[in-house]
């Protein structure tokens, strides 16, 4: 199972195949860069989510259906409430 950052990464391989323009490329190469640095982020999410499952069982914790809503999200929902004040 491939994870979004490699399935990306494939993808772009692909375009830049296709692609005859330079400029284009040399995005496409420091968008492929970028991406390869920010495995970090996704190793210590992918982590995170396997220690608090992991505890969430050992307490006895039920199923937990919309994890990555309720952790990740949330920024989200904040910026609908301040967008109705407004």
């Amino acid at each position: 199972m491939k994870t979004y950052r490699q399935q990306l990464r494939i993808w772009l391989d692909d375009k830049k195949e296709n692609v005859q323009n330079e400029e284009v490329i040399n995005f496409i190469e420091d968008l492929q860069k970028h991406i390869k640095l920010m495995e970090k982020l996704e190793e210590d999410m992918v982590n995170r989510s396997y220690i608090k499952g992991y505890h969430d069982g050992e307490c006895k914790r039920g199923y937990c259906g919309d994890y990555y809503k309720a952790t990740y999200k949330q920024h989200d929902i904040l910026k609908k409430m301040i967008l109705k004040l407004n």
